[in-house]
This record gives C-alpha cells, sequence and structure tokens, in this order.
C-alpha cells in the first residue's frame, strides 16, 4: 500500500534544486489564482444580464485559463521525473510511474486506457511526450478534470491495442488506495486502469 500519496516510496535524492522549483511553481500558481479572481468578476461585470458566478468561473476555466503542461504541474508537487534510460529496476521503475500518475491525479488530469501499455512503454510516453502536452490550468478543488487517453490511434496497429479497445471499461478499485502491481510485457493486456486514481466524485 501507498503511505504517502504522490510521493516516491523508495530512498531517493533529485539532482535538481527540487525546493526552489516547488516554490517558484507554487507562486506561478498564486498568481494564477489571482489573476483567474480578477479576470472572473471581469466577466461578470461586462455581463450583467448573467450573474451566475459558477458559470462564469466554467467559462474561464474552460475556454480563458492560461496552458501549461504536466510537467510544470508536477513542479507543484516537488517532482521531477527521472529519465527512464536511469530506471534500471522494475521496482524502481514502477515508483516512478505511480509517482507521476498521483501527482497528475492531485493536480486533475487522469490517465486512461494504459492497460495496452507495461510499465516500460507507458513511462517513457509520459516522460518523452505527454508530460509536455499543453493542458489547461485549473485551480483546486474544482468538479472538472482533464482525462488523458493513451489509447493513440497508432497504437490500434496493434493486436494488444485492439484488444483494449472493444472491451468493457475495467470495474474501479474501490476498496483502500493502492497501487497497482508491477506490468512487464506479458504478450497480454495488463491490469493498471482499475488501480488508477479517479475523482472522488466521479
Amino acid at each position: 500500500m501507498t503511505t504517502t500519496f504522490a510521493a516516491r516510496t523508495r530512498p531517493f535524492t533529485s539532482p535538481h534544486p527540487v525546493k526552489e522549483l516547488q516554490k517558484d511553481a507554487a507562486k506561478r500558481k498564486q498568481d494564477f489564482l489571482k489573476q483567474r479572481t480578477k479576470d472572473i468578476d471581469n466577466l461578470l461585470k461586462n455581463n450583467p444580464g448573467d450573474q451566475d458566478k459558477q458559470y462564469w468561473s466554467m467559462v474561464y476555466d474552460l475556454e480563458h485559463s492560461p496552458p501549461t503542461t504536466g510537467r510544470a504541474q508536477l513542479l507543484e508537487f516537488g517532482i521531477v521525473p527521472v529519465p527512464p534510460h536511469e530506471l534500471t529496476l522494475n521496482k524502481e521503475l514502477h515508483d516512478e510511474l505511480w509517482t507521476v500518475i498521483e501527482a497528475l491525479s492531485k493536480g486533475g488530469i487522469y490517465l486512461i486506457n494504459t492497460d495496452h501499455l507495461d510499465d516500460t512503454n507507458l513511462y517513457a510516453r509520459l516522460y518523452y511526450r505527454i508530460l509536455d502536452e499543453p493542458c489547461r490550468m485549473m485551480p483546486p478543488g474544482l468538479e472538472c478534470a482533464e482525462y488523458i487517453d493513451c489509447l493513440h490511434p497508432m497504437d490500434l496497429d496493434f493486436p494488444l491495442a485492439k484488444q483494449l479497445a472493444q472491451r468493457e471499461p475495467p470495474a474501479l478499485n474501490t476498496g483502500e488506495y493502492m497501487r497497482g502491481p508491477i506490468c512487464a510485457f506479458t504478450g497480454e493486456l495488463v491490469v493498471r486502469d482499475a488501480y488508477i486514481p479517479r475523482p472522488s466524485w466521479s
């Protein structure tokens, strides 16, 4: 069981100035939240016929919120992902993968359709592509989320991806939260999606 959510469970010392990076990320988030409040007030001011603040907040978050990336959001939690080639043991790779998955979920970003990828391939896809794709900044605690579908159209050229596309969504783990098992390549779909965190309101 994971004792600390969105934190590495193995002994680890980052070679990066994590505290400074986290402090900078926190300031950017603070500045964003202040600007968000001002911009939503302006939307209300410019639309006197509709003073539904919840509606205009949603409009702002979905249409006007500044872009960011998953990698930038990880810095809010003091996480700089380790390059894949430095993770030589399955346990290290598994720990780093789930640390990233959990931290993304704390920022409102959730992965779906990952079971056609073993841990090595999913982590590489995250590190080299997904973490640098643009997404919207969202304030904490909102009933909104961003879902990243890891089933890429090009994956459908391969049998495991076809199986994943055709199956029923797996039942989510409804018990006490725990990380999924290590998923090495076996030539079959792995069991990960059922364990990946989801919004508490979903």
